[in-house]
């Protein structure tokens, strides 16, 4: 007697998506890829989890990339070659969640140019102090490279500014050494700034204004809630709250040019260059 194992949530939810996949009217050719694709799913998974802990990002976002680098593979493969799909599709998968985040999750969007420049100073570098000899200066470094003295430059700033740092750490003169003043201390006190004569301008129209549209307008442009928010806590329609919202942002416009646009007394208004009638083809 022999016994049957059920298959379980995973096994069932798969075989699920392959008959859904069998359904949908789409070329032969696709229908086969996406079922190579489902039949192949672990393999995405193996590859974001073996380089979770390697890196940074969310999990489910590795999976996304995993399953896309999954299917770039499976879309180039071929069987008569003689590879097994995993031997071909790892590469590929671990290459995509790698470019993710070299492309996608630093603060800064860095041109991956620079970073690939800056590697391979480095890599110089690094191959002269194994060998004994002497690092190389920017300008002899970048003549290595064979690039311009900026651009090198260039890409050490943006190597150097990839990473979040604190305002509270003391800053770094070009020599690399600490220095007693921290990043904080050399941005701009407000209170030792001047008065803004726009803002104040604003208050004073925002003031004039009606309070209920002011406060609908402030909830919108200042707090940044949306009119669905703004219309359950006021109970009013939403037509209403645009209108509103309109006619008090052309208004503030309105007021805004008469009050900026004056010319000082005497001002003579400049007439507009005219330009000179285009020659027809007779011509």
């Amino acid at each position: 007697m022999t016994t049957r194992t059920e298959p379980s949530a995973v096994q069932q939810q798969l075989q699920r998506q392959r008959r859904h996949e069998q359904r949908r009217r789409i070329a032969t050719e696709t229908r086969h890829r996406n079922d190579a694709v489902l039949m192949h799913l672990g393999l995405a998974h193996l590859g974001a989890n073996r380089l979770q802990n390697n890196g940074f990002g969310e999990h489910d976002d590795l999976v996304q990339e995993a399953r896309y680098g999954l299917i770039r593979a499976l879309e180039s493969f071929d069987p008569c070659r003689g590879h097994r799909i995993s031997s071909y599709a790892m590469p590929r998968i671990t290459g995509q969640i790698r470019h993710f985040r070299r492309d996608r999750l630093h603060t800064l969007r860095i041109p991956w140019r620079l970073g690939e420049l800056h590697a391979r100073g480095m890599k110089l570098q690094n191959s002269r102090l194994h060998d004994g000899l002497p690092p190389l200066g920017d300008e002899q470094l970048a003549d290595q490279l064979g690039v311009t003295n900026d651009r090198w430059r260039e890409a050490c700033s943006a190597h150097r500014d990839r990473h979040l740092r604190s305002l509270h750490l003391p800053r770094r003169n070009s020599d690399g050494c600490s220095e007693h003043e921290a990043w904080i201390d050399r941005l701009p006190n407000p209170e030792k700034m001047g008065e803004d004569p726009q803002r104040e301008w604003l208050i004073q129209a925002l003031e004039a204004l009606d309070p209920i549209h002011r406060r609908w307008l402030c909830a919108y442009w200042i707090d940044g809630l949306s009119l669905k928010e703004i219309c359950q806590r006021e109970s009013i329609d939403r037509p209403v709250l645009r209108r509103s919202l309109k006619r008090s942002i052309n208004s503030l416009r309105h007021e805004a040019d008469r009050v900026f646009s004056r010319k000082p007394p005497g001002a003579r208004r400049q007439s507009s260059p005219v330009l000179p009638p285009r020659r027809s083809a007779d011509h």
